[in-house]
């Protein structure tokens, strides 16, 4: 009698899912990107957090118990908010001061920070080949910040921020996974985020209305869709044969970056862009000839993915 095939033999659905998964990632930032215009970034946190919890809760608690919610290192997750605040209002920041395209396409250097960080926080072996992926990947990001040019060099430094933190949070994720339940890893970060934003509410200058409030349940609904679809993606399929396809993430940005804000990317961003990519991509390589599991969330990067 044949077995049923598992979840790991679906890879084309786990593909789908992927790329549907990075599409709603996009429309999240292009949405937060035009909120900037008219909100502050704590209050477009603390809104996207509200809108985006519930759906969220719903999935990282299907068909469990509760009581997988209990912690027995508490102060890890109130390092993962920290962590989660610091990448959140840097990214948001960033997007309001730099082209969405530019900003996305450093984001794809997570998996280059994961691998340098990993090694003295981890103490895990990386041999020659991933750190000379690790030092191209590093120039491909300093192709796209290229220093000196203003106002962008500062945006791009908050990416890069946001970037090591997401790092630092997927590292915890790595770090504490058999001690903490997936579901207090996802959820604890966005209620601190949520209850932060609670905090801020009698500070926010702009009160939105209905077509913003529509506009930010957009951005909190498209970013919990991201999660869930990214998620599932790497329980379908392998991470070798999945990952790449987040670097469709620049087709979306690209495109939405042209026809909502009249931005196109240059050649050096293009150019970063590649070499970040192709190191990326080499880094997985590397991991699965080395038959190193690579977590399923330290390939990819979105600052509303807070460590599932």
């Amino acid at each position: 009698m044949t077995e049923p095939p598992t979840s790991a033999d679906r890879p084309g659905l786990g593909i789908l899912l992927m790329l549907a998964g990075i599409a709603s990632f996009a429309v999240m930032d292009a949405t937060i990107k035009w909120l900037t215009a008219d909100y502050s970034v704590i209050q477009i946190a603390a809104l996207r957090s509200w809108f985006g919890l519930p759906l969220l809760c719903l999935f990282a608690l299907r068909g469990s118990d509760w009581r997988q919610l209990r912690s027995r290192r508490p102060a890890v997750h109130f390092v993962r908010y920290l962590l989660v605040l610091g990448l959140t209002l840097t990214f948001f920041w960033a997007l309001s001061q730099m082209k969405l395209v530019d900003a996305i396409a450093i984001t794809f250097a997570a998996p280059i920070f994961i691998t340098a960080l990993s090694v003295p926080l981890l103490k895990e072996p990386v041999g020659y080949h991933r750190w000379l992926a690790v030092a191209a990947g590093f120039v491909g990001v300093l192709v796209m910040l290229r220093p000196g040019v203003g106002v962008f060099e500062w945006a791009a430094l908050a990416v890069v921020g946001s970037v090591v933190f997401y790092a630092l949070l997927m590292i915890t994720t790595r770090a504490f996974k058999s001690s903490e339940s997936s579901a207090s890893l996802m959820l604890y970060p966005q209620l601190g985020m949520s209850l932060t934003g609670l905090l801020a509410a009698p500070w926010f200058e702009v009160m939105p209305g209905a077509t913003d409030l529509a506009l930010f349940a957009l951005a909190g609904t498209f970013g919990s869709v991201g999660v869930m679809c990214v998620t599932h993606a790497f329980r379908l399929g392998p991470p070798a044969v999945i990952s790449p396809f987040e670097y469709s993430g620049l087709i979306w940005a690209t495109l939405f970056g042209f026809l909502l804000f009249g931005e196109w990317p240059d050649l050096f961003t293009l150019a970063g862009a590649g070499i970040v990519i192709a190191s990326g991509l080499y880094i997985v390589y590397r991991e699965t000839v080395r038959r190193v599991p690579v977590h399923p969330q330290l390939t990819s990067m979105s600052p509303d993915d807070p460590g599932t």
